[in-house]
């Protein structure tokens, strides 16, 4: 696993990466749910924030996993 990312002469953690891909990747599904699908999902969950939170963690994990593959 690699544990800085090289971009530009920058190094990034790659923690943080994920996290900020992860961000993004949520608020892009939130705006895309509420303008195009309708569909209120965080209304059948128990906790909204929880909800958001919980997706948030698994899209970390996605991230980390997938910028650990790369062949840098």
């Amino acid at each position: 696993m690699n544990e800085e990312i090289a971009i530009a002469g920058v190094y990034f953690p790659t923690f943080a990466l994920a996290c900020a891909c992860a961000l993004a990747a949520c608020l892009i599904a939130s705006v895309a749910n509420r303008k195009f699908i309708g569909i209120d999902i965080r209304k059948y969950a128990w906790h909204p924030a929880l909800f958001d939170f919980g997706i948030f963690v698994i899209l970390v994990k996605i991230f980390y996993v997938v910028l650990g593959k790369l062949p840098l």
